[in-house]
């Protein structure tokens, strides 16, 4: 042990100091905090690069497949709802197509983009990340999951958040998701921004 009075290291079963005698045992050595504690509770091993990246191209998949299914249904329930006009209503073609044709033509198309581009992904990868599993199917095959800084289920709006944020860390050239590499915490910079982690499943 050292010293607390000249900082020289002793015999910690003595209870005076062999080279200022000082008093051991009445002044003991306060601990210094480590780094870790200083930075946060020891929550988990972090995830790195390689895993989520796995885990995003499964999930990545399995959205394009979602997508596919709910514009093939708008699809089809547009396509009915001519039908229906055409059909039963006797409406005539040129009476559905002659007003507003570029944007009858332009909004499904529109509309299926903001839902394969915006609202299926959020809703994916927000509610996973906020269930009990904390983790979408990608994330639960490679077993890590999305916590927030002190290990904890996120919440519904830090999860959306979080998915939101990933536009920032792309518009910057992939440097927030390239952040995860580099961090000590293996955080990227849309992890950063809502305060989550991603850990590896015990």
């Amino acid at each position: 042990m050292f010293c607390p009075k000249c900082g020289k290291e002793t015999d910690a079963l003595g209870k005076f100091c062999q080279w200022c005698g000082s008093d051991i045992v009445a002044n003991p050595v306060t601990p210094i905090a480590t780094p870790e504690e200083v930075e946060g509770p020891d929550v988990g091993i972090y995830a790195g690069l390689g895993r989520r990246f796995i885990a995003w191209i499964v999930d990545t998949i399995l959205i394009l497949l979602i997508g596919i299914i709910v514009i093939t249904f708008f699809s089809l329930t547009t396509g009915l709802r001519y039908a229906y006009y055409l059909l039963v209503q006797r409406a005539p073609i040129n009476a559905l197509t002659e007003a507003g044709t570029v944007e009858a033509a332009v909004l499904p198309i529109i509309t299926a983009l903001g839902m394969l581009i915006i609202i299926i992904p959020w809703l994916y990868y927000a509610g996973f990340e906020s269930s009990r599993s904390q983790a979408t199917p990608g994330k639960l095959l490679m077993r890590i999951m999305v916590t927030d800084l002190e290990g904890n289920k996120p919440t519904f709006a830090r999860a959306t958040l979080r998915q939101f944020a990933k536009i920032l860390s792309a518009l910057i050239f992939f440097i927030g998701f390239l952040m995860i590499g580099l961090t000590e915490k293996r955080q990227g910079l849309h992890d950063k921004i809502a305060g989550c982690l991603v850990l590896l499943q015990e």
